[in-house]
């Protein structure tokens, strides 16, 4: 945050020289704060932290009565995001929070090193977050201690909890942290006091344990992926996020309960496309997918492009390589962008069956995208609402460690429903 200059009696010089250090200032600032890919690059609104009190909310009883929608936030702060957990806490999830249709829940951990507000608790608290409730140790329903937020176990414990005590006809799971594809081992979801991962196959071992979710949001950089929503498919009916990386902003959460509590009524395809619809502050690009059988028919569109293609390698190989080279990218060259993957393809390679097959992963994609947004930017001109890994060299394929090709193909659902991955080996070589 920039704060406005107090007033002086500092003579005209002096002045100048204060306001020439506070521009150098300014700059160094904002350069930090607009670098895609830095630690701070990534999650919600940079307003400062409230430091004043308030009223006490009423303290809630449980198990709370049936309602509309429960709002779940798995809020992994314990990293270099830490700064921003009381941040979302009280200006957007207690903003309104909880009311006679809608349920506000938070899992929250922070870390050390990055913020001391509100205490400096530094636990797991589970929060049921109520209108004017401050992100401190006494509003906490109960402080779990020291949690991995990387460990399906706490994902699994806090669903739950909060399906025992908060139940409703629709949930939401929002997950705010860190993102980066499907890779696991990695930046999903990171918790640093206990060096690990939330990776997408504990995600759905953990889903399928606790009965799944209406709505899947992820609060996080690169989540917008075919393979992403294929692990998710049995478990939400509709998912919102990211192809991109996103910046301070992300969901805006006020916005969603806002929308739930006028309007409890609300479907999980049009709850998922006001999450996405909220995020548009400084996010480059978000969308929003069904997961009923639109994506069914898009997993067998990209299947079927995934054949095509390999029969065609033997004369189409440098064609294919100019479309994956044309196709929108993203801050890793290997997630590209499904649509725009389809339209190259068909562009440059000439052969009736991949053209065929390209149509149809295009008007799959179109169907099952239900809301796309992009900022205008270059960067994201071609984002559709959905990507796809796609590398092109044998470098790319097996780049991360540990491998994370065998991962794709033994562990992710696309990886196992489709022959995408077959495609990819053959390509690379």
């Amino acid at each position: 945050m920039i704060q406005k200059a107090r007033r002086s009696n500092r003579g005209p010089a002096t002045t100048m020289l204060v306001l020439l250090a506070a521009l150098v200032l300014i700059a160094v600032i904002c350069a930090m704060a607009g670098t895609p890919g830095s630690a701070s690059a990534g999650k919600p609104s940079p307003t400062p932290t409230p430091t004043g009190t308030a009223t006490p909310p009423p303290t809630p009883t449980f198990p709370q009565p049936t309602k509309a929608w429960t709002v779940m936030v798995y809020l992994d702060g314990d990293n270099n995001l830490e700064d921003y957990v009381v941040k979302d806490i009280e200006t957007e999830l207690s903003a309104l929070g909880s009311n006679a249709s809608v349920n506000v829940v938070a899992l929250a951990d922070r870390g050390p090193g990055y913020d001391t507000s509100r205490g400096d608790w530094q636990t797991t608290k589970l929060y049921y977050c109520q209108q004017g409730m401050l992100a401190d140790a006494p509003s906490a329903v109960a402080d779990w201690g020291e949690r991995n937020m990387g460990d399906k176990q706490t994902l699994i414990d806090f669903v739950s909890w909060t399906k025992a005590n908060c139940p409703a006809s629709r949930y939401m799971i929002a997950f705010w942290d860190h993102g980066y594809m499907w890779f696991p081992q990695y930046w999903n979801t990171l918790d640093d006091t206990s060096a690990d991962s939330l990776d997408d196959d504990e995600q759905v071992t953990a889903m399928a344990t606790v009965g799944g979710v209406s709505v899947v949001a992820w609060d996080q950089c690169q989540r917008q992926m075919i393979e992403i929503a294929a692990n998710w498919q049995p478990y939400a009916q509709a998912m919102a996020g990211s192809e991109q990386y996103t910046n301070w902003e992300g969901i805006q959460y006020d916005a969603v309960i806002a929308a739930l509590r006028a309007t409890p009524t609300m479907t999980a395809q049009q709850t998922s496309d006001k999450i996405a619809s909220t995020a548009l502050g400084d996010s480059l690009q978000y969308s929003s997918l069904a997961l009923d059988t639109r994506f069914a028919t898009l997993k067998t569109a990209v299947n079927d492009l995934a054949i095509a293609l390999t029969n065609a390698l033997p004369t189409q190989k440098a064609n294919i390589t100019t479309a994956w080279r044309n196709t929108q990218k993203y801050t890793d060259a290997t997630e590209k962008d499904l649509y725009d993957a389809a339209y190259q393809i068909k562009a440059k390679v000439t052969d009736a069956t991949v053209d065929a097959k390209c149509d149809a992963v295009m008007a799959a994609v179109t169907a099952d995208v239900t809301f796309n947004w992009t900022n205008g930017s270059t960067s994201v001109s071609r984002a559709h609402g959905v990507a796809i890994w796609w590398p092109s060299t044998a470098q790319q394929l097996k780049y991360y460690a540990p491998d994370h090709l065998a991962y794709y193909r033994t562990t992710l659902a696309f990886g196992i429903q489709t022959q995408w991955d077959e495609f990819l080996v053959t390509f690379c070589q």
